[in-house]
């Protein structure tokens, strides 16, 4: 069995150069650009084999990718924006694809 205790110690007897009180930095993530990220959901949406997406364009602005375009399948435009959501940097998917049912 392990026993663990701990026993309190004023503040006042700690000694700020005794190196037990460190300064801690926390930094965010690096976003990319709009353009490398707008990049990476296009490639996102080509490299999946189950989404046609030869009509479709990105833009990204702000985090905000927008898809534009044509698509023949609701069940296309579900997997393309879950796919865009996935991309680091992407913060909210708007809709802006002309839905043709069988292809007119």
């Amino acid at each position: 069995m392990l026993l663990l205790w701990a026993t309190h110690v004023p503040a006042q007897h700690i000694s700020p150069s005794a190196g037990i009180l460190e300064q801690i930095v926390v930094t965010g993530k690096k976003i990319e650009s709009d353009e490398i990220v707008a990049g990476q959901v296009q490639t996102a949406l080509g490299s999946d084999p189950l989404v046609f997406d030869e009509h479709v364009t990105v833009t990204v602005k702000n985090g905000i990718a927008t898809l534009h375009g044509i698509a023949f399948d609701y069940w296309d435009v579900l997997r393309m924006k879950r796919l865009a959501k996935r991309v680091p940097g992407v913060k909210r998917v708007v809709d802006d694809i002309d839905l043709r049912i069988g292809g007119d």
